[in-house]
């Protein structure tokens, strides 16, 4: 128990890690959208999308990708020929917000929540109690634990173990850590030892990094001590960036790895100096051409949306998801969901491993559903596969994989 404690303490950081690098864009959001004249007649099935527009969990492209998926579903049949309605919930960064956003999905009678990303947390006890389930959203901290909680990926501890996994088998053997300075934060040193365990290595040097530290060189030097081959960033934006570019120029052949949400935003900052870094990913890159990847870039493209990268690729395959976990119940309302989500596996949304949500406690988190992950690698701005298969975490197998084409 005192292991998960700690895992989930350094879970419950990730955001203001990675997401500083948000956007506070406050884009439009429809306040409901059938999903524009798409073949689904009917009685809507009601959802909701629940997010901060302000605040350092900003992260407003959500909606282009839940608007994406659900015009895409609208447009092939719905739910069994009804069609989805989205609301959508702005929390304002405020927890009383948020937990008004929790009881207007229960007025309206939504089905599920969907793609969510907030650093909220007390709206989820009324889901809850509610039995209103969440599908696929961006999970840290005590959503690992939380029964409402039907990710399709596994968040930051399978992602960080993934990468580490991945690093050793490309035949780096002294891989160190650069890591936010905050309660819990040697957690993530956890995380990634347990992707090293079947390489038989530990990380070497695990260095916490000040938030805006003025000169990055003495966090490089010391991760860069006894002979590091290769680095794993869990820093915010800012500070990751400017850590890598220091890192570029001490020792530019030294492999890095980055971990936490919104990495393209890093990436971007970076130019150039992007090339080389590794990242491990939760659904299939644009890169890696499927049928469904395909299908969800020319989704955006009808919803006037070029950027495809980030939360965008969450929400839209959480709107799938739910779909398609939907179609299996007769009448999908929240509590028929509830009740029957844990019993689901199987669930393709070609994006992903097969979905489940019978087994959890992958890695001892009791809300993390699958140890696998997709490992990609910057090539002149892209995120471009490292291998052609999801891999498991822990063990560096292939994982089952949409096929391509």
């Amino acid at each position: 128990m005192r292991t998960l404690r700690i895992r989930l303490a350094a879970a419950l950081v990730l955001p203001l890690v990675a997401l500083s690098a948000c956007s506070n864009d406050k884009s439009k959001s429809p306040a409901a959208n059938p999903g524009g004249g798409g073949t689904a007649a009917g009685n809507p099935v009601k959802v909701m999308l629940i997010y901060d527009e302000t605040g350092s969990g900003a992260a407003p492209e959500l909606v282009d990708g839940a608007n994406a998926g659900l015009a895409q579903v609208n447009a092939n049949g719905g739910v069994n020929g009804r069609p989805i309605e989205l609301t959508v919930c702005k929390t304002g960064n405020d927890p009383n917000t948020a937990d008004n956003c929790a009881r207007q999905a229960q007025s309206l009678g939504v089905a599920a929540v969907v793609g969510e990303l907030t650093l909220q947390k007390g709206h989820e006890k009324i889901l809850r109690e509610a039995k209103i389930p969440i599908i696929g959203a961006v999970t840290s901290g005590t959503d690992l634990t939380e029964v409402a909680q039907f990710p399709l990926d596994g968040s930051t501890p399978i992602q960080t173990a993934s990468l580490a996994n991945a690093l050793a088998a490309q035949g780096f053997k002294k891989i160190s850590m650069a890591r936010i300075q905050i309660d819990g934060g040697g957690a993530f040193s956890g995380f990634a030892n347990q992707g090293l365990t079947s390489s038989g290595q530990k990380i070497l040097n695990d260095v916490p990094v000040p938030t805006g530290a003025p000169d990055m060189a003495p966090y490089v030097q010391a991760v860069l001590a006894n002979g590091t081959d290769a680095i794993l960033t869990v820093l915010p934006g800012t500070d990751s960036t400017a850590f890598i570019k220091q890192l570029k120029k001490d020792a530019p052949n030294v492999a890095i790895g980055i971990i936490g949400t919104q990495k393209e935003k890093v990436a971007d900052a970076l130019g150039t100096a992007s090339d080389g870094l590794y990242e491990a990913l939760g659904y299939l890159p644009p890169s890696y051409e499927n049928k469904a990847t395909k299908n969800y870039v020319a989704a955006m493209q009808k919803q006037g949306l070029t950027e495809t990268r980030g939360f965008r690729l969450n929400a839209y395959s959480a709107v799938l998801a739910f779909a398609e976990a939907a179609k299996k119940v007769p009448d999908p309302t929240n509590t028929a969901l509830w009740d029957a989500l844990p019993t689901m596996s199987g669930i393709d949304i070609g994006l992903t491993p097969p979905i489940q949500w019978t087994k959890g406690n992958v890695g001892g988190y009791p809300r993390i559903f699958t140890s696998c992950a997709f490992i990609v690698k910057y090539t002149g701005g892209k995120e471009l596969p490292v291998y052609d298969t999801f891999r498991d975490a822990y063990t560096g197998q292939n994982c089952p994989t949409p096929a391509k084409g």
